[in-house]
């Protein structure tokens, strides 16, 4: 019995365009496919790695403009406790605001940032990266934060409070008790609160003080 169906022979893919002479076999039709796979997912984890790091960039900027705001307190504290004295005063009480700072600067980077951010001891202070030697410039590579931009808000917070105090004690206060004041207030008072609450003290979210199990938890607990 003949029949009269005829059957097609077996074509290969033609890829591209009609025009085209190139032929190509499945195997390397899926090998294409591969690399082209490849390529797209490499250009994606680009993609991703690129918003992760203007991510990571934006947040720092967002830090060190928060921390230039806080350090307007400076300016304000200064208005106010000029406009506050005798005339004859206010170059006193602006070098007071002018030390505040300067002497805040070099206090938290030399001891109180090691106080606020170390290791806890008790829950109590911090204890290490004196100087914050832990920290340096490039150290979170490309797109990545360092930590300066942590040490430079809280610095701002640390001239503000000692600070704050210069208004109370204006016209009745010697300089050099004064300056042995703010050196006390940067360098302990502030990083001691600083490591009870936004580091790894008794106070802290992430908690110095263990549990029944000896898990670490804060006194404060909060469901």
């Amino acid at each position: 019995i003949h029949s009269n169906v005829t059957h097609a022979p077996r074509r290969t893919v033609v890829l591209g365009a009609m025009s085209s002479d190139t032929m190509y076999t499945s195997a390397q039709v899926e090998a294409k496919m591969d690399a082209l796979k490849e390529e797209l997912m490499g250009k994606i984890e680009e993609e991703s790695a690129a918003r992760s790091a203007l991510t990571v960039d934006v947040d720092n900027g967002w830090i060190v403009i928060c921390g230039a705001l806080v350090f307007f307190m400076q300016i304000g504290f200064g208005m106010l406790e000029a406009g506050a004295i005798a005339r004859k005063n206010v170059q006193n009480i602006l070098f007071k605001n002018f030390l505040d700072a300067s002497g805040a600067a070099i206090c938290f980077w030399l001891l109180g940032f090691g106080f606020a951010y170390g290791d806890t001891v008790g829950g109590f202070i911090g204890d290490g990266n004196y100087a914050i030697r832990d920290i340096y410039n490039g150290a979170g590579g490309e797109g990545g934060g360092d930590g300066w931009q942590g040490w430079f808000f809280q610095w701002a917070f640390t001239g503000a409070a000692a600070t704050i105090v210069a208004g109370s004690v204006a016209e009745r206060c010697k300089i050099e008790a004064y300056f042995v004041y703010s050196i006390f207030v940067s360098t302990f008072i502030y990083p001691v609160v600083v490591h009870w609450v936004w580091g790894s003290g008794y106070l802290s979210a992430w908690g110095a003080m263990p549990d029944e199990n000896g898990d670490a938890r804060p006194i404060l607990q909060y469901n």
